[in-house]
């Protein structure tokens, strides 16, 4: 027999034994993966599975943070209540007592006052008062009066009685738009974390298809090496990978527990209840002009709602410390009409009148203090104002960047579809050169590694234009409508 065909004849023996060899590989190496899958598709069926937008309207109602918030709003409300209540009727009973070495007395009665928004205030008050003398006896008085106060100067006008009602009011404003801020931070941080598990999960699918062929590749490196037909460096190189590809793969498994338990935090549910989402991973291209995107900020962000109020109730506020510059002066009226008897029903007849009306003034003649509380109002009024301009370059400038980073986004997609598209042929072509004898498995190990590398980046890269474009939505002031 020819020496050439004696060769030939044992590389082929040598090659079908190893094929051999790789079968009972694979087929030792399959039933444990497919036991595996099944498990965890067992596991994953028994998770309850939610949508994005259910996740979404679950962290609106249950999170922690917004339910805070809400407690703030509702105190807010509750204060605004309160100072509401100044200019309501008031019903106050009363009663007194008095002693001494002659006489004894005691008094009871009920004041009816309210306030008005213009700043009048009207009381009627009856009160009945019975003294005991130890000498001449019991003795009664009863009387009814009526009073009135109006201030001329300071404290007139609804605009300075009001103050504390509208200063209220604009705290509950502000924690109104400081809990839709709230809800928009919510939803930001509730998508990142949906979308974290989501890319995590399919991390982990990703090098689970790699740790599987590279186990094939390690099995076949060391059937080759057996019958000398790899190289133990072969062996050594499938084996690293392999290595790389298992930490990899636990590394995001850890990664998918450890969103999991964010999302939990952010949902207020158990840790120990693993919740599956669902997200969608469609690339939608960027649909909006720059000038369109931030003109729809400038009309919806609260931000700037939230400084047009500050500058309103800064200059309101101005107002108010501009009228404590004038000087107290109030007209104190009374009318009482009155009656006493050493009977109780005589001196309930109240047949007698008293009235009386009087002007009064007090204030300090350089006003100092208040001077100066009205020169701060005015800079107050200043620096909310520049705040004001400020913060709409700042949308701006916010505005610019998200556009600026999406549109950077989809090239960077466009450039990893390609790199990809590259990895798969190139992977294609080593397995042709390797499965003809043509080359080591040093290309195809190196091959799949890029085409490993290139899907991760892409998907990285997908996930990262989702969510610029929902921080871009919150940006422009539409993420919850």
């Amino acid at each position: 027999m020819d020496l050439r065909g004696l060769r030939k004849n044992t590389l082929e023996g040598l090659q079908t034994l190893s094929g051999v060899l790789l079968l009972l590989g694979l087929l030792c190496s399959g039933p444990q993966s497919a036991i595996g899958a099944e498990d965890r598709n067992e596991a994953a069926a028994a998770q309850p599975v939610l949508t994005l937008e259910a996740v979404i309207r679950m962290a609106l109602e249950t999170n922690r943070t917004l339910i805070g918030s809400r407690y703030g709003v509702e105190g807010r409300r509750l204060g605004l209540q309160g100072t509401q209540a100044e200019f309501e009727w008031k019903l106050a009973p009363g009663a007194d007592a008095a002693a001494n070495d002659e006489n004894r007395s005691f008094g009871a009665g009920v004041v009816l006052e309210k306030k008005f928004t213009l700043g009048p205030v009207v009381s009627v008050g009856p009160k009945v008062v019975r003294t005991h003398d130890d000498l001449l006896g019991d003795d009664y008085s009863g009387e009814v009066e009526l009073a009135l106060t109006v201030p001329l100067l300071r404290g007139f006008g609804r605009e300075v009685n009001l103050s504390g009602v509208r200063a209220a009011e604009y705290a509950l404003r502000t924690a109104q738009r400081s809990h839709q801020l709230a809800q928009v931070n919510t939803v930001l941080t509730t998508v990142g974390a949906v979308y974290d598990i989501v890319q995590q999960r399919e991390l982990v699918g990703y090098y689970q298809e790699q740790t599987e062929r590279l186990r094939h590749h390690a099995i076949l490196a060391r059937a080759k090496e057996r019958v000398h037909l790899a190289t133990p460096i072969d062996t050594y190189r499938a084996e690293i990978r392999l290595q790389d590809a298992l930490g990899s793969l636990n590394r995001a498994k850890e990664a998918v527990r450890n969103a999991g338990d964010r999302l939990n935090l952010i949902l207020a549910t158990p840790l120990e209840l693993a919740v599956r989402v669902e997200a969608p991973l469609d690339f939608k291209a960027l649909d909006i002009s720059l000038d369109t995107a931030i003109a729809t900020a400038l009309k919806n962000r609260i931000e700037l709602k939230q400084v047009a109020d500050d500058l309103q109730e800064a200059r309101r506020a101005s107002r108010v410390s501009k009228s404590d510059l004038l000087p107290n002066l109030d007209i104190l009226s009374s009318y009482t009409r009155s009656g006493r008897d050493d009977r109780l029903e005589e001196a309930l007849d109240l047949n007698e009148d008293r009235w009386s009306i009087s002007l009064s003034s007090s204030t300090d003649w350089s006003r100092t203090a208040e001077k100066a509380a009205y020169q701060q109002s005015l800079l107050t009024v200043k620096m909310t104002r520049l705040n004001r301009l400020t913060r709409i370059d700042s949308i701006k400038q916010e505005i610019r960047q998200y556009f600026d980073a999406l549109q950077k986004a989809e090239e960077r997609i466009q450039i990893r579809k390609e790199q990809m598209e590259q990895a798969r042929g190139k992977l294609a072509l080593s397995n042709v050169k390797f499965s003809h004898g043509l080359a080591d498995n040093f290309d195809v190990i190196e091959a799949e590694t890029e085409l490993q590398t290139a899907r991760v980046n892409w998907l990285a890269e997908r996930v990262d234009h989702i969510l610029s474009r929902y921080r871009l939505r919150a940006a422009m002031g539409t993420l919850i409508q």
